[in-house]
């Protein structure tokens, strides 16, 4: 813990000496986010992470220019950490107003920028095909939804049928939903802790959708089918895909919503029998 706090110390003295500023304050943040975070004299937000983290967050930060995104203020030269403006505002743990929303998601999902890379996946922990990203994602989340759907065959089938369809290779936030979201007034006002991934933007489009009770308890799949022009069937896969994770994830950090999931999940099934 004392070799944490000296470094600390020493990267704020960095960035205080860097932007010629006298100290004021500096407090942490720990809620849902695998970096470090160190918000300085209530404006100067620093990241500490891998050099892999920190590298992928900056290219995807400079590549997207999308202003709900943090604007970068400083890169350490080693990649130890990084300084970001600091965006007011809460939390998005409830959606107060969904149209809103629902319209700064697409807009930003559907301006990610082309990314002309070979692997997809994570930026920093990359893989060779599209399908296999989302196969390890799967079969990551399956390992606590036995007692909820006990045959995933569905799901895997979907990522299959995903390969007959193209698509131009994109640079994503990666873990776009509300718990990365800051509102003020009830409005979205942006979105914080990328964890890039290549690949389809419909996977940021959807996963944002499902990342709140508040969201899928209010929309209907045909609501969400009509979001964007893209082929339907493909569009159900991923979300079948998405929402699957979704539900995983649902169980290990707000399972009191897992009823909301599942009635979801339960309309999907039945588009598939149909």
């Amino acid at each position: 813990m004392d070799f944490l706090i000296n470094k600390d110390n020493e990267i704020i003295t960095k960035v205080l000496t860097h932007f010629n500023e006298d100290y004021l304050t500096h407090k942490y943040f720990n809620d849902g986010t695998q970096s470090r975070v160190i918000l300085l004299n209530n404006k100067f937000l620093i990241k500490q992470n891998t050099e892999k983290a920190i590298r992928a967050e900056v290219e995807f930060l400079l590549l997207s220019k999308i202003d709900k995104f943090q604007k970068i203020l400083y890169v350490d030269p080693t990649y130890q950490f990084a300084v970001y403006e600091f965006i007011e505002g809460d939390v998005m743990k409830s959606v107060d107003d969904i149209d809103d929303l629902i319209s700064n998601i697409v807009f930003i999902t559907t301006h990610y920028k082309f990314y002309n890379h070979d692997g997809f996946g994570y930026l920093s922990e990359e893989f060779n095909s599209w399908s296999e990203f989302l196969d390890s994602e799967v079969t990551y989340s399956s390992s606590n939804l036995s007692n909820y759907i006990s045959d995933n065959r569905l799901v895997f089938n979907c990522i299959i049928d995903l390969e007959k369809y193209k698509f131009n290779k994109r640079l994503l936030h990666g873990d776009f939903g509300t718990h990365n979201f800051i509102k003020q007034n009830g409005k979205f006002v942006g979105a914080i802790d990328p964890m890039p991934v290549i690949g389809d933007y419909l996977y940021d489009l959807f996963s944002a959708v499902f990342s709140n009770a508040g969201i899928a308890s209010k929309l209907s799949l045909e609501e969400i089918l009509n979001l964007v022009d893209e082929p339907r069937d493909k569009m159900i896969d991923m979300i079948v895909i998405v929402l699957y994770i979704r539900i995983s994830r649902c169980l290990k950090y707000h399972p009191v919503d897992i009823g909301v999931y599942m009635r979801v999940w339960d309309e999907l099934s039945l588009t598939f029998r149909a």
